[in-house]
């Protein structure tokens, strides 16, 4: 019976994503095959076109989870890479994911464990922390021998394990057939990313390793009190569950918590740069994940000692890239081009990162400002709401041209990509109190030490 349900299960899964996908491959054909009196009359055409796949999409994403909702999250956070329908329709999917029930961690437990919750925690909170497409996060005490009892417990979502091959193996038919039918679909990539990036992030053994290595990188910075950074010690780590130090805080973009414990959004600021800035340029091993949601601010667990008076704590370790040394420095390059508007080594380096010789509009990828702006040196001025309306409407523009680019660059750069943009995400909260261009001084200086 088991075996039979869960036939029926998967065969239901893929209708539902093979349905959708045809249904938007079908209403992009049409709209794109028509003919339209004038070039605004096709705009406003693709942009209706947009929103209703967009709408489509997320409703299947939200019935199936999982896999595919994190494929949404992906969407959500490229709004320079993508549709802006697409980007502000998934966004949703950041906050809203189901929980796991406790029956179900019960048997999670027994199956990977060995042994009952209760056995393993004094006392475990069986209401989620906070729950994301693949895990959720539970508050549990250990036994009165641990020397710190409070520990966060990381459960990833049982049925993931039942269909999470199944799924990827959808997504990855559908952009091919896709890609078939619009032989200028240059988004197959987002399936092959999928493939290789899911699994690592399914694996908390990896995870483990992940965060010690890093935590290794800055060790030296830590032992001299020169970094705010912090990382949850792991207590003990399965595939699929992970116990660890439990932290108090709240999300890097909480300005109301600074405020209540007199923490400089400045400070902050320039200390998340400086933190990423060493893991990209100079240690070539980066956190790709870091939204809000992974990034907390706590007052300094010890501020006698401590550089400021917060810790930076990065949570969340599952996707990680190793960046080559070539790689490494000609991105270091490429940035110290972009910040001097130097558009000779823009060109240059934008063809050894990215392969592309369309190195203006890779340029206003990677920075997410005009090249105007790129090109005048004038980075660090304040993104105007009207600018990032024209980026987006360039997306739309260029979509098949921004289509060709992301298809040929490296996948770590594909990653870079979408860290850069949450990162700007974050430094733009925190920069509405905040000076722009020392993001740009602290990221030079790293550039320098890479390429020096």
């Amino acid at each position: 019976n088991d075996r039979f349900r869960h036939v029926g299960n998967a065969l239901e899964r893929c209708g539902i994503a093979g349905a959708v996908g045809a249904k938007v491959a079908f209403d992009y054909q049409r709209t794109l095959s028509k003919d339209y009196p004038d070039e605004a009359a096709f705009e406003e055409a693709k942009r209706a076109c947009h929103q209703r796949c967009a709408e489509r999409v997320l409703v299947a994403v939200q019935r199936l989870g999982g896999v595919y909702v994190k494929l949404g999250q992906h969407i959500s956070v490229m709004q320079y890479l993508l549709p802006n329908e697409w980007c502000q329709t998934m966004r949703v999917l950041q906050d809203r994911c189901d929980p796991t029930s406790p029956q179900d961690i019960r048997d999670l437990f027994l199956s990977d464990y060995g042994l009952p919750v209760e056995q393993v925690f004094e006392e475990f909170d069986y209401t989620p922390l906070g729950v994301a497409s693949l895990a959720q996060v539970h508050r549990a005490r250990l036994s009165k021998q641990s020397a710190d009892r409070w520990v966060a417990v990381k459960l990833q979502h049982p049925y993931l394990d039942d269909y999470c091959q199944l799924d990827m193996d959808t997504v990855s038919f559908i952009f091919e057939i896709v890609k078939r039918v619009f032989p200028n679909f240059g988004f197959d990539w987002f399936a092959e990313e999928m493939r290789e990036s899911i699994p690592k992030e399914l694996d908390f053994v990896h995870e483990t390793q992940n965060a010690r290595r890093v935590e290794a990188n800055f060790a030296e910075e830590s032992s001299r009190n020169n970094t705010s950074l912090v990382i949850p010690r792991v207590v003990w780590a399965k595939r699929r569950i992970m116990c660890m130090e439990f932290i108090n805080g709240s999300r890097v973009d909480d300005l109301d918590y600074m405020k209540l414990h007199n923490i400089d959004p400045k400070q902050v600021s320039s200390e998340l740069t400086r933190v990423f800035s060493e893991m990209i340029f100079l240690h070539g091993f980066v956190h790709c994940d870091p939204h809000p949601g992974n990034v907390f601010i706590r007052p300094a667990k010890n501020p006698k000692h401590a550089k400021h008076n917060f810790d930076l704590v990065l949570l969340d370790h599952g996707l990680y890239r190793d960046l080559s040394e070539d790689l490494r420095s000609n991105y270091a390059h490429l940035w110290t081009s972009l910040i001097k508007a130097d558009e000779e080594g823009i060109r240059k380096y934008s063809y050894r990162v990215g392969g592309t010789d369309i190195y203006q509009l890779f340029a206003c990828m990677l920075t997410g400002r005009e090249w105007d702006k790129i090109s005048q040196s004038d980075l660090s001025s304040v993104r105007e709401s009207d600018e990032v309306g024209r980026m987006s409407d360039g997306a739309m523009m260029y979509l098949v041209e921004v289509a060709d680019i992301l298809g040929k660059l490296p996948r770590p750069v594909l990653l870079l990509l979408k860290t850069n943009d949450l990162l700007r995400h974050v430094d733009e909260k925190l920069n509405k109190v905040a000076d722009d261009r020392v993001t740009y001084v602290i990221m030079g200086s790293y550039c320098s030490k890479a390429v020096w």
